[in-house]
Formats: structure tokens, C-alpha cells, sequence
């Protein structure tokens, strides 16, 4: 399509989230009062900022704001996608958007990005803009399938502090080669002129998809995120689930359904690691991480050793369709139980 009707279309799509979020009491919710400042020059902020709250188009600015946030940030069609796939309304995919906007501290790496605008090939700074792009979807998806209805203060203020220590620290957690291989694709952008520390994190990013889950099992079993995350990486590691993760990355989807069970299908994975996980430290007491998976593996020897069978198998046959990957999750799914 032409620039010009691909801005008619956005004119549109933003148009239509504004309605909706109108529809809903997102609005008049107390955590976006802060984005009134930014609607309006500093010296009124500075004279009238406390007065904003009592302005009596509160609602429509705040909801002109979010929906030109959410489609300027995630496209077009971001919206309308999860309202079709997931069944939800409109201002509850605006509010999972924003939490994890917050959460992940998108607004800082975007910023971090283009200010290399000049400075490093353009293919490479999309790219870098993707993959936070990336990260915010699917942390979105996270909240709208795991923990829909949170109230906006509080899901940020309960996730923000551990994902950002698990983003500073996610490199090292995982075993050797994993860093190994992780530390190659730093390397590849710092060549590329990516600054170093933008490079790693950038190379190490997409292990937060499991950030939301971690947390949620640090919560729950009152242990750190870090050795939470550690267990995370060592069931990856030993059920080959990280394996099972890039096989369905790697199925080509034709159509919308396809699209849709790939990504039910990852949700549940995903779930089922987290699952898998918490019933380890709920068995281990207070061992350690890596002395909690072991035990936890152990205890269930007969059903990991089928599944390793089962994988072995696949492994040589090739993953070819869903079908195979929805006995593969059967499999593991008997170790929760």
C-alpha cells in the first residue's frame, strides 16, 4: 500500500480505538492522569498542573493519548489482532499495552534507538526497534491471557523493579553455551556500530518473553527473579523446551487460524514451563535452584525419560505440523500433574 493510504488507515485505526477506549473507564483511570502534563506547553503545566485533573476534557484527552500510543507503537492493526484472536475488548488490549509499555521500560529503549538515527545503518536500528516492538506485544499478550484485569498501578508497580533487575542480569543466568551463542549476536551489532551496552541487551532480549511468567512465579514462592529464572532456563535446557519453542516459531502459518493455534499453542507452552517451574520450588522447600529442578526431574524419571524418547523421535522425523507439537505438549504436560 502507498504512504497515503496507509495514513488514512491509521487515522482510522487510532479513530476507532478512541471510541472504543470511551466505551470503557480506562480514561478515568488515576495512573494516566500523569499523561495529561504531557497534552499540554510547560508554562500551563507549570501554572494550572494542579487543576489538569478537574479539566473537562479529561477523558477524551486521555483516550486520544492512549489510542495514538498504542497504534504509533504497535501498528495498525495491533488492536483489531487481539480483539480477534483473543476475544477481548479494545480498551483491555490499551491497558495490557500500556502495563507492558511501563513494565519493560519501552519508552527508554525506544529513545535509546533513534537517537542513533545517523549513526548506524537504518536496517539495523529497524531492526533494534523491532525487537522492543517485539517485546511489548508479547508481554502485552501476556496480560491479557494470564492476568487480564489488573489495575493499571498495580500490575506496573508489582512487575516494573523485577524486570528491569532481570534485564540488567538475564546474561547471566543461563548456562555457557547459551551465553555463548547470545554474546555472538552482541558482537555482530557492536560491528554493525551498535554501542555495547545497547548490543547485549539487544542480543539477550528475547529470553525476557518468559520475564512476565518469572515474576509471577517469584510472587508466588516468595523466591528471587534471578533464581527463579534460573530454574526457568534449566527446564528449557533439560526438556528441550527451548527446542520445542523454536520448532514452532519455525512452522510457516498461512492463515489467520494457523497463526492463531501457533500462538495458543506457545501460550500454552510457555504456561507450562511456568507450571512446571512453580511445582518444583513448592516440592524443594528452600534448596537451591539448580538442587530443586534436579530433585524435581528426578521424582519424575519414568516421564522425562518418554519424553526425551518422544523428542529424540521427532527430532529425527522433522516437525512438520501442529499435530506433532500438540503431542509434544501433552508430554510435558504429564510432568505437572
Amino acid at each position: 500500500m502507498t504512504r497515503p493510504e496507509l495514513s488514512v488507515l491509521l487515522a482510522y485505526a487510532k479513530r476507532s480505538v478512541f471510541r472504543a477506549l470511551l466505551e470503557t473507564d480506562l480514561p478515568d483511570s488515576e495512573y494516566l492522569v500523569a499523561d495529561l502534563a504531557r497534552y499540554f506547553p510547560p508554562a500551563i503545566v507549570g501554572a494550572f498542573g494542579h487543576l489538569l485533573a478537574e479539566h473537562p476534557l479529561r477523558r477524551e484527552i486521555i483516550a486520544t493519548m492512549a489510542s495514538n500510543d498504542v497504534v504509533n507503537s504497535q501498528g495498525i492493526t495491533f488492536v483489531s489482532r487481539m480483539v480477534a484472536e483473543i476475544g477481548v475488548h479494545p480498551g483491555d488490549v490499551v491497558r495490557a499495552f500500556r502495563i507492558a509499555r511501563d513494565v519493560t521500560g519501552a519508552v527508554a529503549r525506544w529513545d535509546e534507538i533513534e537517537k542513533l538515527d545517523g549513526v548506524i545503518d537504518p536496517v539495523v536500528q529497524t531492526d533494534l526497534l523491532s525487537g522492543v516492538d517485539w517485546l511489548v506485544e508479547t508481554t502485552s499478550r501476556w496480560y491479557l491471557v494470564q492476568a487480564a484485569g489488573q489495575r493499571l498501578a498495580d500490575a506496573v508497580d508489582a512487575s516494573r523493579d523485577s524486570f528491569a533487575q532481570l534485564a540488567s542480569q538475564i546474561d547471566q543466568i543461563g548456562p555457557e553455551a547459551w551465553r555463548e551463542e547470545h554474546e555472538q549476536i552482541a558482537e555482530r551489532l557492536i560491528a554493525e556500530g551498535v554501542p555495547e551496552p545497547l548490543a547485549r541487551r539487544t542480543a539477550f532480549q528475547g529470553e525476557l518473553v518468559h520475564a512476565p511468567d518469572i515474576i509471577a512465579v517469584s510472587h508466588a514462592t516468595g523466591r528471587a527473579p534471578l533464581e527463579v529464572a534460573r530454574g526457568f532456563f534449566l527446564l528449557g535446557e533439560r526438556l528441550q523446551l527451548d527446542w520445542l519453542e523454536n520448532q514452532l516459531e519455525a512452522l510457516p502459518a498461512g492463515t489467520r487460524w494457523q497463526r492463531w493455534a501457533r500462538q495458543s499453542m506457545e501460550d500454552d507452552l510457555f504456561s507450562l514451563r511456568r507450571s512446571l517451574c512453580e511445582r518444583a520450588l513448592e516440592l524443594a522447600g528452600g534448596a537451591p535452584i539448580d538442587e530443586a529442578i534436579d530433585g524435581f526431574l528426578a521424582s519424575h524419571e519414568e516421564a522425562v525419560a518418554r519424553l526425551q524418547r518422544f523428542l529424540r523421535s521427532l527430532g529425527i522425523e522433522g516437525v512438520t505440523d501442529l499435530s506433532q507439537l500438540t503431542v509434544a505438549l501433552r508430554q510435558v504436560r504429564a510432568l505437572v500433574g
